[in-house]
């Protein structure tokens, strides 16, 4: 379920060297400027906000990830309800210390909707299902 969020318009100035970046990274996307503009200004905030936190392209749109990992803020909250809660176990597991682990839970209590819609999307891809859609796969 989204929610619709209103939205106000902010005046901001770009050279003309980032403009046409801007404006040409929007193309490639497929998208208007300005909505990327918007798109890069709540990244940013959000990353001040928990320092990491990092952005990469995948499914859906852009996901956070604990930063200098390639971990999915969705799959550390997964694994964190999995170990019941166990921060340090998770910890452990990942490989990264508790401090960034417990950013990651941070951030997805700040975010709610995104980490649930995250999960929910990757709820069925297990193993069965990745293998219905690619039937080469095979377990190791």
């Amino acid at each position: 379920m989204t929610t619709m969020m209103q939205e106000e318009v902010v005046s901001v100035r770009f050279t003309l060297r980032e403009k046409q970046a801007l404006t040409s990274t929007a193309t490639l996307l497929g998208t208007q400027a300005g909505k990327l503009a918007a798109a890069y200004t709540n990244e940013g905030v959000r990353r001040s906000r928990f320092p990491a936190i990092e952005f990469r392209d995948g499914q859906p749109g852009r996901v956070a990830y604990l930063y200098g990992s390639r971990w999915p803020v969705w799959m550390v909250v997964d694994l964190v309800r999995s170990l019941g809660g166990n921060v340090e176990a998770a910890a452990q597991h990942l490989e990264r210390p508790a401090a960034l682990v417990k950013m990651g839970l941070a951030y997805a209590e700040a975010y709610p909707e995104e980490i649930e819609a995250s999960l929910a999307l990757h709820a069925g891809r297990d193993f069965a299902g990745l293998k219905a859609e690619v039937p080469e796969l095979e377990a190791l």
